[in-house]
């Protein structure tokens, strides 16, 4: 191949890889052909390539600060020119490059140094939002595992609290329910002057320590029993009775009801629930019996005794 056909054919395949539409066996004849005349026509490439790259860019405008290193080479190198011959031609290689290079930013929109550090200062703040935003998160992880436990413990602690009040409102039950018979109690003994008063003692061993009083009124048919330290019973398996001895009525004791001994501690006050009249009582007996009472006892199980 002749060095005119070489050159064009140079300049073809130059103008394609300008472009970027060389196939890879272009590519490589294109490498080839600049290898064989890199030192006969270097400086004519040269002016070519760059001739054929700029009729190829698009018009652009050039940053600030890529203007101001052209404006600071330009003239450098026109004062050179001026000390040489007037038909000297001038080089636009210095700049060459340059221009070259800002055109390309533009042409492929790369960012300038500026965007690339306002890039970098943005990837910055986004890294340290990012970092943050985790930091929060584990944060809050925390004390959701704190608040998980907190309100386990204070679900225990109300579960515990909730049996104490239970318990306290089945107390001021039970009070509520024993308040108008201890007002009832009181009243017989303070109001009524008529009201019998006699104290309750232990009748057998089991149980010793009983102690209470029974009060009685002819006039009313009304009477209580105030009895502490008397064992609780099961309403199931047996109940305590009531007799009471009138010897002027009958022989006989009257049933004065069956009841139920529900606390180990404190005053128990009973009401007197006689079936038949009671004129004169001289005595008063607690007898332990099956569930439900007996018609006539045999007091095998004498609890307490009270006498005049």
């Amino acid at each position: 191949m002749s060095s005119v056909k070489a050159l064009a054919r140079f300049e073809e395949l130059d103008a394609g890889r300008v472009l970027g539409d060389l196939s890879a066996k272009e590519i490589s004849e294109w490498q080839t052909l600049a290898t064989e005349m890199e030192n006969i026509h270097s400086i004519e490439l040269e002016i070519l390539a760059t001739e054929l790259e700029l009729n190829h860019v698009q018009p652009c405008d050039l940053s600030s600060s890529l203007l101001s290193k052209l404006t600071d080479t330009i003239p450098a190198s026109s004062i050179n020119n001026a000390k040489k011959p007037a038909t000297q031609t001038i080089s636009i290689l210095p700049w060459l490059g340059w221009a070259a290079a800002a055109c390309l930013v533009v042409f492929f929109n790369l960012p300038t140094s500026d965007g690339i550090q306002n890039i970098s200062a943005e990837l910055t703040q986004a890294k340290t939002e990012l970092s943050n935003k985790e930091k929060t998160i584990i944060e809050l992880e925390s004390a959701k595992q704190e608040l998980a436990k907190l309100n386990e413990k204070l679900n225990s602690e109300l579960s515990i609290e909730s049996g104490k009040i239970d318990a306290l409102n089945t107390q001021i039950a039970r009070l509520t329910e024993k308040l108008p018979l201890i007002q009832k109690f009181e009243s017989l003994i303070q109001n009524e002057q008529e009201t019998q008063r006699l104290e309750f003692a232990s009748a057998s061993d089991p149980y010793t320590g009983l102690s209470g009083e029974v009060i009685w009124n002819d006039e009313k048919q009304e009477g209580y029993m105030s009895l502490e330290n008397l064992a609780v019973n099961d309403p199931t398996k047996n109940q305590y009775q009531l007799w009471i001895v009138d010897p002027e009525r009958d022989e006989l004791p009257v049933d004065g009801g069956v009841f139920d001994i529900t606390l180990k501690d404190g005053k128990s006050i009973i009401p007197i629930r006689n079936a038949l009249a009671i004129n004169k009582p001289v005595a008063f007996v607690i007898t332990l019996e099956q569930s439900g009472g007996v018609v006539k006892s045999k007091q095998e199980v004498v609890v307490a005794l009270a006498k005049s």
